[in-house]
């Protein structure tokens, strides 16, 4: 895809989940959909995955996996902040970014994410997991003046 088309894309994306961002009824959708329209994958069912098992001291779910490119995906309500602790099932407070470490400590080695995103359908913190330590990059997800920014997949390689 061009950079002017993907552009276009991601505008008519962001204007399409501008006012919706539902966790458990919005987040699967919503990637299929930035998969397809703004990264122009096909078939995003069969490079995305979602609900995959991990165990901690409990069953827990990882919201969505990217094996190709090493990405796991912690996903959020609209409302929710991607900094503020949530309380968990066990009664601890964390991240959404701490959450999906955690998920990531208990993964095989060869399934552990090189990329961790946390989102809350307004914004993608994108953690480069070389750098644990590191600031996010943070991708703003709105229309106001149309500062759309697009993260290329080629990024996340």
């Amino acid at each position: 895809m061009k950079e002017a088309d993907q552009k276009r894309a991601a505008t008519a994306f962001v204007k399409r989940w501008q006012d919706r961002g539902n966790e458990r009824q919005d987040s699967q959708t919503f990637w299929l959909d930035l998969l397809e329209t703004v990264y122009d994958i096909h078939n995003p069912g069969e490079y995305i995955s979602f609900e995959d098992r991990v165990m901690l001291d409990h069953t827990s779910f990882i919201d969505g996996f990217i094996d190709t490119t090493k990405v796991l995906i912690e996903q959020k309500g609209r409302n929710k902040s991607l900094f503020d602790g949530i309380r968990q099932s066990d009664g601890s407070l964390l991240s959404p970014f701490e959450q999906a470490k955690r998920y990531s400590a208990n993964l095989p080695y060869s399934k552990r994410p090189r990329w961790i995103i946390t989102s809350n359908f307004t914004q993608f913190f994108v953690y480069d997991m070389e750098q644990p330590n590191g600031e996010p990059a943070v991708i703003q997800l709105r229309t106001y003046r149309l500062r759309i920014t697009v993260w290329t997949l080629s990024s996340i390689s």
